[in-house]
């Protein structure tokens, strides 16, 4: 795919919520990205963050319910990669206390829940939960092409 005339492009999927399938999920996003240029290390992380929300909305959101869906839609469009993960919301999101750090919580001085967050956080150049029309959570990732370097 020829990225420079590449304006905007978007993928969709949909899947249960079943552990394992956010590894197809993974796969195919970074296939996606790989597509539109963006470099390895950046698709790693991706793949990583991405694993990570899903896995969180088939656990949280969905309370591993195989009835309930996930859908994932990616949007690129100016040099961004813009990624929804939206879950059938069982149980909606309650942020955790946001003042402890990764290091903080690895040396037992609060709950290990959130440390996923903190991940995907570090990873991508945009995370968050977001606002959505629809029932459920929505959780967007956003990451922003980089030139490859030889």
């Amino acid at each position: 795919m020829n990225t420079k005339t590449l304006q905007r492009t978007s993928m969709e999927l949909s899947f249960p919520s079943e552990l394992g399938f956010e590894v197809i999920a993974r796969d195919a996003v970074a296939a996606f990205a790989q597509s539109l240029g963006f470099t390895h290390g950046q698709i790693e992380d991706l793949k990583t963050a991405l694993g990570e929300a899903c896995t969180n909305a088939i656990e949280h959101g969905n309370s591993l319910n195989p009835g309930l869906r996930v859908d994932v839609s990616c949007c690129y469009d100016n040099e961004q990669l813009l990624i929804e993960i939206h879950d059938q919301g069982l149980r909606n999101f309650t942020p955790i206390d946001p003042t402890l750090s990764l290091a903080d919580k690895l040396a037992g001085l609060g709950s290990l829940r959130g440390m996923g967050l903190m991940l995907i956080a570090q990873l991508m150049d945009e995370a968050g939960f977001a606002p959505s029309n629809r029932r459920g959570n929505c959780f967007r990732l956003a990451l922003y092409r980089q030139s490859a370097t030889i």
